[in-house]
């Protein structure tokens, strides 16, 4: 069972990002970031591609692991503040 910190990261993750994401600083830095993955992509043998396609893989559930624990974090600290 889900804790309801957990319960708020999943819900915000589902409903509340995309909102913050439309920042033009957002926007800048992945346009055209497709693309230019693609290309890079297309200049690598298949063993290299398949060692970049773990390491992204492994990369990304990093960060998805730091971006949970930073929100839990914060619902923490925020329902911490909220009891005084």
């Amino acid at each position: 069972m889900r804790s309801l910190a957990e319960t708020r990261y999943f819900y915000a993750q589902e409903h509340r990002t995309a909102d913050y994401l439309q920042m033009r600083e957002y926007c800048r830095l992945s346009s055209g970031l497709e693309e230019a993955w693609e290309n890079f992509r297309a200049a690598l043998t298949a063993e290299q591609g398949r060692r970049l396609e773990s390491l992204l893989v492994r990369q990304f559930e990093a960060g998805c692991l730091e971006d949970r624990a930073a929100f839990l974090a914060g619902v923490s600290v925020g329902l911490e503040l909220a009891r005084l």
